[in-house]
């Protein structure tokens, strides 16, 4: 008798829960409205706000790489990023899967693959033949996760007769060994081996763009540097190689 009434109550809660969760959705989907912003010339986002105030992001979230080629897909509750997102790269492979709700990466891509990628890592610790290394890792992947990074530049009037195709463009970033932005910079490099240097605070990056999982030799924490190649637009802006 008293297992047969916890069974009722059970399942009673569990469908007041369902119908709560759906009114929930209902009520989301109601008072939202969608909007579509572009973070690069080539990549988009679609995302979801509130119709009382615009600045809060609410709901489903994609950001997406020239036509369709999905670069970061999760949800937004109140402006905050929860549960699991999944981030991709510019050809639309799946590079990491994050869950925000435990802070965690559940998945990221392997160093095989990534050693075929426009992404190089350095250290300045001397690694031995033998010694056992882990990458820095970032949120949001090798490709959406550097997207803040590349905002912030913009080619100097030097270059305005410059033919962009002729140049390369590299953002290194520097990780401490506790996982903080320590510093970053963009490399422009001509075709007659010149090079120039442009360094930025890390103040100009939002707090949560400046967290690394860090870098390690044989289980110890390491400074380290990411060393990303990025393609220069016609206006002189970086975007996503």
């Amino acid at each position: 008798m008293t297992l047969a009434h916890n069974k009722i109550i059970y399942v009673n809660l569990g469908l007041l829960l369902v119908i709560l969760v759906f009114n929930i959705n209902n009520c989301f989907s109601q008072d939202t409205v969608k909007r579509h912003d572009r973070l690069t010339q080539s990549v988009a986002e679609d995302y979801y706000v509130l119709k009382g105030n615009k600045t809060i992001k609410q709901g489903l979230y994609q950001a997406i790489y020239g036509r369709n080629t999905a670069l970061a897909s999760g949800v937004y509750n109140n402006n905050k990023q929860v549960g699991i997102w999944h981030f991709y790269d510019a050809k639309g492979q799946l590079v990491e899967n994050f869950d925000f709700d435990k802070n965690a990466i559940l998945y990221e891509e392997s160093d095989n693959y990534i050693t075929e990628a426009h992404i190089r890592y350095g250290f300045d610790d001397s690694v031995k033949k033998d010694d056992k290394v882990t990458k820095p890792m970032k949120t949001g992947g090798r490709c959406f996760g550097y997207i803040p990074y590349l905002s912030v530049f913009r080619l100097s009037d030097d270059y305005i007769n410059a033919d962009f195709s002729q140049l390369n463009a590299i953002l290194e970033i520097l990780v401490s060994p506790g996982g903080r932005l320590a510093d970053f910079k963009i490399h422009i490099q001509g075709p007659d081996d010149s090079e120039r240097i442009t360094s930025f605070s890390p103040d100009l990056i939002d707090y949560q763009d400046r967290l690394f999982v860090p870098a390690t030799i044989n289980g110890k924490p390491v400074l380290s540097r990411i060393f990303v190649r990025c393609r220069i637009t016609d206006g002189g802006q970086l975007d996503v190689y």
